[in-house]
């Protein structure tokens, strides 16, 4: 596990990684700024059970933050396509085989893999936050929404639970991408069935059954990342969104241990 997390690690650590990373940061701190807080209305006009967050929450002392948290669940879709294609590509590359023949067992292979692409985002996530906060922090007047409560003491809580819960949202996701592409194994097939799952078909679903927000997990991690919803209580949606990653990565190991890798 060790090997494949140094490997993987080392790989995501070079410049012509981070110097993208560095700005794509800094484009989504902006945009996701500009989005939350122009999407943002006062409380008795906001939609019931609505995602968006409101100016009242937004000036309290976690409105910083909730700017960060709300404007990354836009990238769900996202993340989940990208495991998806990151893990299915090496089957069709060839390079399991050839990491095995290294490093012989399979479990702690995908572990370290998985491991090192997590702590990587874990640390792009961090920044993001940070920069996300900044942003909103020099925009929020414009939008009519105070900024006052984002420096007291109390915003550190909000703070640190606004990224653990994203950084559930953000592993849910991965996983869930990886699980399609271990399964599938084949990149346009694994990357149809991701856009198919985590685009449409859950809120098809969802406008036939409002009981799915509580059911399926790609609606669940939405409720991670906004909080809760009406239907959903953000712990109702963390705990279960968590069952269904510890399910998923089971599943996962069970099938990449047992099935023959013959490329």
């Amino acid at each position: 596990m060790t090997a494949s997390f140094r490997a993987e690690w080392e790989r995501l650590r070079q410049r012509r990684l981070l110097v993208p990373a560095a700005v794509l940061v800094i484009l989504v701190a902006v945009g996701g700024a500009v989005l939350v807080l122009s999407a943002a209305e006062p409380a008795r006009r906001a939609a019931p059970g609505g995602l968006s967050p409101t100016i009242e929450s937004l000036s309290s002392s976690g409105g910083g933050t909730e700017v960060f948290r709300s404007a990354v669940a836009f990238g769900g879709t996202l993340t989940f396509i990208v495991f998806v294609g990151l893990f299915a590509l090496e089957y069709s590359r060839g390079t399991y085989r050839t990491m095995l023949l290294h490093q012989p067992g399979r479990i702690a292979l995908l572990t370290g893999k998985f491991a090192g692409l997590l702590a990587f985002a874990a640390g792009v996530l961090a920044a993001l936050e940070v920069a996300t906060w900044v942003a909103a922090r020099f925009l929020a007047p414009a939008f009519d929404v105070s900024t006052a409560q984002w420096t007291t003491v109390d915003a550190l809580e909000p703070a640190l639970g606004d990224y653990a819960m994203v950084m559930l949202w953000f592993t849910g996701y991965a996983v869930f991408g990886m699980t399609v592409a271990i399964l599938v194994r084949s990149v346009a097939p694994a990357l149809a069935i991701a856009v198919a799952w985590a685009g449409p078909l859950e809120h098809l679903i969802l406008r036939a059954w409002s009981d799915a927000r509580g059911v399926f997990p790609g609606l669940l991690l939405e409720g991670v990342a906004a909080g809760g919803t009406s239907g959903v209580s953000a712990t109702h949606a963390a705990l279960a969104a968590g069952a269904y990653v510890a399910l998923f990565a089971v599943v996962t190991a069970t099938v990449f241990s047992r099935r023959d890798i013959t490329a």
